[in-house]
Parts: C-alpha cells; structure tokens; sequence
C-alpha cells in the first residue's frame, strides 16, 4: 500500500513566537494526528525558496487511513470527530495567533 504525505507549508505572522508556535504543533497538532494513527514532523527550510518558513508533514499509512477520518479535505468523518473531539476546534484558535497562512497538499507514495 502506497503512503500519503501530507504536505503543509506554513507561513508565520510577522513577529510571532516560533518557539511556542512549534510548543503548539508538539503539544497540541501532533497528539490529534496520532490520535488517527499518523505520524506528524515539523520542519523549518534550510535552502530554497521557502528558507526559514515552516512545514509540518504527516505520514500517513494508505489512502485507505486517510480517507477512513478524511474522505474529503476539510470534511472528517463522525469517527474523526468522535476520536478528535474538541482537539483541532482548539488548535485553531491558538494557531490564528501565530499563523498567516496555511496551505496544503496530500501527496501519494508512487511505486517503481
């Protein structure tokens, strides 16, 4: 079964705290992730264009695993509900602190 990576680049307000912004993504975004059996990292671009700007990255199983919780973007399933709760509702919140843009894109593992 090919993996998806979910590819989500992240643009910081002016003047906000990195720091506590990935505290929030350890903290808060992550503990959800696995709550749905994936496995989120958090980067920050070293060369190229999105030097210093941040991406978080989940790897997820199948397509199976994903559409399972998300069979559309943005659109969870009750079981996603059931098991996030209020968790992401939270994250939301905290992160319009620290977050201009988010934007993201699911990529597929492709065989040989």
């Amino acid at each position: 079964m090919a993996k998806v990576f979910g590819v989500h680049t992240i643009e910081l307000r002016p003047g906000a705290d990195e720091q506590e912004f990935k505290k929030l993504i350890r903290e808060q975004l992550f503990p959800a992730g696995a709550r749905l059996g994936w496995k989120g990292y958090i980067l920050k671009g070293d060369r190229g264009e999105r030097v210093g700007k941040y991406a978080v990255i989940w790897e997820i199983q199948s397509m199976e695993q994903r559409d399972r919780f998300y069979p559309a973007l943005d659109q969870p399933t009750e079981e996603a509900k059931r098991l996030l709760g209020s968790m992401l509702d939270e994250f939301d919140k905290r992160s319009d602190l620290y977050v201009a843009d988010w934007r993201m894109t699911d990529y597929i593992e492709q065989g040989e």
